[in-house]
């Protein structure tokens, strides 16, 4: 009798502390879908001012062109869109047209073709020199969850909503200002010949943790701690990119003349009393590369790799400023041998002989004043 009533009490007060988690689950989420909707109602209020102002004479509307990757950020990019960008570029008069790209590398091939533009695909058209990158700046959603140019221009954070929306009031209120440009174009070798080039913003990686990174979705069980679990089991496996062999060879930055750099913004030249008499040294295109330690341990690159995850600044032994460079690396001798990767901008691409150059202040992108790359 007491081992019945013993085993009652027990599995009642189970269910009543599953009930209370539930119960607080809920009203966590309902506490934030109120904060997302107030949220979006004043930035609503906002937009719908742009909308009301009268357009000149003669003018049309704005016109946008939205390339859209459905798939992005397991598969809500659509739905966040149309939730928290699509409703303030409407409230503001913008008139929107929305291609949905439907395997990889279709953005690139479709911009090509069109009087709008997103980095490759601009810089890719015969036109696509600086007055076309100023007559069509690119506007950068931050909708995936590897969107690194679009956090930087946003600084996402906890609050997605107000990220999302910060990017398109960026759009709505016109902030544009110049940012350079990566020119990668592959190499010549006796087996393969030079492609089209690719236009990159944030950077090319190659490496452990570029390999580490790019299998984080086999750990999808792990939901948002996917990412560390990455590093933890892959900090021991041989068949990731632990030697990075390869020949480098670079130009150095000029060392600062007045004729180096001579389309410096409006906004640059108001901050020249500040900076000295050589003035311009401090705007001076560069490259730089971060080569990683030779060696480190399991503890140390599961450490450094969480770092990374969380933002912070990497760890390198050494800094080069470049103003070009070729990079040849080491590449398999057979086919037994396992294919290499470099990522750029967060894309996969086989690794093969590049030559990378700084186009200074190429192209113009929407941002958020306070947080610009």
């Amino acid at each position: 009798m007491y081992q019945l009533n013993l085993k009652l009490q027990t599995e009642t007060n189970l269910i009543c502390d599953l009930s209370a988690h539930v119960e607080a689950f809920r009203a966590k989420r309902y506490s934030l879908k109120n904060k997302a909707q107030e949220l979006m109602r004043d930035y609503c209020e906002e937009a719908v001012k742009y909308g009301e102002q009268p357009l000149p004479l003669g003018s049309k509307p704005r016109q946008i062109t939205v390339v859209l990757n459905p798939a992005a950020n397991k598969r809500k990019a659509k739905a966040e869109f149309e939730k928290f960008c699509a409703p303030l570029l409407y409230l503001a008069g913008i008139s929107i047209t929305i291609i949905q790209t439907e395997h990889e590398g279709q953005a690139r091939s479709l911009v090509e073709e069109l009087d709008q533009a997103v980095v490759t695909g601009l810089l890719r058209r015969p036109d696509g020199e600086i007055a076309t990158s100023r007559k069509f700046p690119i506007g950068i959603l931050p909708l995936g969850r590897t969107n690194t140019v679009g956090n930087a221009l946003f600084a996402r954070d906890t609050n997605t909503v107000r990220t999302m929306a910060d990017s398109a009031m960026a759009i709505i209120k016109e902030f544009a200002k110049p940012i350079d440009v990566v020119k990668i174009e592959a190499l010549e070798t006796e087996t393969d010949l030079p492609g089209k080039p690719i236009y990159c913003l944030a950077g090319i990686e190659w490496g452990a943790y570029r390999d580490t990174n790019a299998r984080k979705d086999k750990y999808w069980y792990f939901d948002g701690l996917r990412w560390y679990a990455a590093y933890l089991f892959n900090g021991l496996k041989s068949d990731i990119s632990w030697r990075c062999e390869a020949d480098l060879d670079f130009s150095l930055p000029c060392a600062g003349c007045s004729s180096c750099h001579t389309a410096v913004e409006q906004d640059v030249l108001s901050d020249k009393q500040k900076v000295g008499a050589r003035w311009w040294q401090s705007y001076l295109p560069r490259l730089g590369q971060s080569p990683g330690p030779k060696e480190i341990s399991y503890m140390d690159f599961v450490a450094e790799g969480w770092k990374r995850i969380r933002g912070q600044e990497p760890f390198v032994e050494e800094k080069l400023k470049t103003r070009e460079f070729e990079l040849w690396p080491a590449l398999p001798n057979n086919s037994k041998e396992q294919e290499k990767w470099i990522s750029i901008d967060n894309e996969d691409y086989e690794l093969k002989p590049i030559h990378v150059t700084l186009l200074p202040k190429k192209i113009h992108v929407f941002y958020k004043p306070e947080n610009m790359i």
